[in-house]
């Protein structure tokens, strides 16, 4: 599958794990004038389909997607709804096969060697290496690319990673994008504190710009 155009505009990608749509709605604002205009909402809760919803409806060209995909008809729902792309924990053959039919940008986790071979025998060159931190972090991200470097590898690490770790991610060339919940921490999201989610966000580009 062609990677989509935006892919590398956002050295960091932010990942919401709980959130209500009127929360949602605050953080997509706070995202979008700190400078950072996508974010992934998961599907781990009842609300976060309302939640992608609400986002979409108002923010109609925040780069939005949906992670914790486990199956085709979440597939199916997150193209028929607009959204831009879809995050899964691990690799499904089934979800990576109807995304690529449906031309869905789609970000499949994977974590060995083994899994990688796999991606990208199936055609996938964005694959999701998670989870990166309790694997070995940055090193152990070094070592799984080391046999892959001629692949045209643009990889997206996320599990466990904080603001100051993110430049290590960032120096590899394989590396497209940082995904991380520290941009939108839970305190920040149950108070709808627009201005400090703002200000993380503008952080999280600098680290990015310092690596």
């Amino acid at each position: 599958m062609k990677p989509p155009d935006w892919l590398g505009k956002y050295p960091v990608l932010p990942i919401i794990n709980q959130v209500k749509p009127d929360e949602a709605l605050v953080i997509a604002e706070a995202l979008t004038i700190g400078g950072l205009e996508i974010m992934e909402i998961t599907l781990r809760t009842d609300e976060a389909k309302d939640a992608l919803l609400a986002v979409r409806k108002h923010f109609p060209k925040l780069i939005l997607g949906a992670g914790s995909v486990m199956n085709r008809e979440q597939i199916n729902w997150i193209k028929g709804e607009g959204l831009n792309f879809a995050v899964s924990p691990g690799w499904s053959d089934s979800c990576w096969q109807k995304a690529t039919s449906m031309n869905l940008p789609f970000f499949p986790g994977i974590l060995t060697p083994t899994e990688l071979m796999h991606a990208i025998d199936s055609g996938c060159l964005n694959p999701k290496i998670f989870p990166i931190v309790p694997a070995g972090g940055a090193q152990y991200l070094k070592s799984l690319l080391a046999p892959f470097r001629k692949c045209s590898i643009k990889c997206l690490p996320t599990g466990g990673i904080k603001p100051n770790m993110v430049p290590n991610y960032l120096n590899d060339p394989d590396v497209s994008m940082v995904g991380g919940s520290w941009i939108t921490p839970e305190d920040l999201v149950s108070k709808k504190d627009f201005v400090g989610i703002t200000e993380l966000a503008k952080s999280s580009l600098l680290l990015a710009n310092n690596n």
